[in-house]
C-alpha cells in the first residue's frame, strides 16, 4: 500500500485504515450480509479516553450504507477492560507487559515515544524492517523521502533510526534519558502503560 500510494499513512492521512480494514470489512462481509437482508450491527471495542475523535462517538449510530454500530466499551477506563479479563480468566495479549498501549499495526503510525523505545529494544528486527521499507518508498516517492514516522518541517528526525534515538531521550528529546538507558541494559520483563506489572 505505501508503495502504491509513494508514502506512509500519517495521522492526517490514515489511508492504512481505510484501504486495510474498512473498506475490505464492508466488501466482504458488510455488503454480501446486507445483501442477503440480514441486519448487520458492527461491534467496536473502542474506548471514549483513546482519542479526542473517539471521544465524540456515540456509542450506537446507524450508517449511510445500512448497518448499525455498536461501541459497548466506548465508556470503559483501561483499568475496566483488564478488569473484565481478570474477572472472566481471559489473558489479555501479552503485547502489553512490554510497553505497548495498543495492539494493531506493529508499529502503528500513531506510536508514541515511550512505544517506539520499547519496540526498538525488544523487536529490532521491527525497526530493520520499517528502514528497509522507507528505502523502497523514498524511491517511488514523489518528493523523494519517506519517512514511516512523520519528519517534522525544522526538525532532525528525517527517518526511523532518527526517531528511535529521540525514543532514548527525556522529555524535549535534547538529552538522553540516562534511566532509560540502564534500564534498557537490564532489560525488565514487563512495562505495562497499564499498571499489569504490578
Amino acid at each position: 500500500l505505501a508503495i502504491w500510494k509513494g508514502r506512509f499513512p500519517s495521522s492526517k492521512s490514515r489511508f492504512c485504515t481505510q484501504e486495510l480494514k474498512i473498506i475490505p470489512t464492508m466488501e466482504k462481509v458488510y455488503l454480501p450480509l446486507l445483501e442477503e437482508g440480514n441486519k448487520v450491527v458492527s461491534w467496536q471495542g473502542v474506548r471514549a479516553a483513546e482519542s479526542e475523535a473517539r471521544s465524540k462517538l456515540p456509542e450506537r449510530e446507524e450508517t449511510f450504507e445500512g448497518y448499525e454500530v455498536y461501541r459497548p466499551l466506548l465508556k470503559w477506563s483501561a483499568k475496566d477492560v483488564f478488569d473484565m479479563h481478570k474477572k472472566h480468566s481471559i489473558k489479555h495479549n501479552p503485547l502489553y507487559e512490554l510497553g505497548m498501549s495498543r495492539v494493531g499495526c506493529m508499529p502503528c503510525i500513531n506510536t508514541g515515544k515511550n512505544e517506539l523505545y520499547e519496540i526498538q529494544r525488544r523487536f529490532p528486527e521491527v525497526i530493520d524492517r520499517i528502514e528497509e521499507w522507507e528505502k523502497i518508498v523514498k524511491e517511488l516517492s514523489k518528493q523523494q523521502g519517506a519517512s514511516f514516522l512523520p519528519a517534522m518541517v525544522d526538525d532532525d528526525r528525517k527517518n526511523i533510526r532518527d526517531w528511535v534515538e529521540w525514543s532514548k531521550t527525556s522529555w524535549g528529546g535534547k538529552e538522553y534519558d540516562l534511566m532509560k538507558l540502564i534500564e534498557q541494559d537490564n532489560f525488565p520483563q514487563c512495562s505495562s502503560v497499564y499498571g499489569l506489572c504490578e
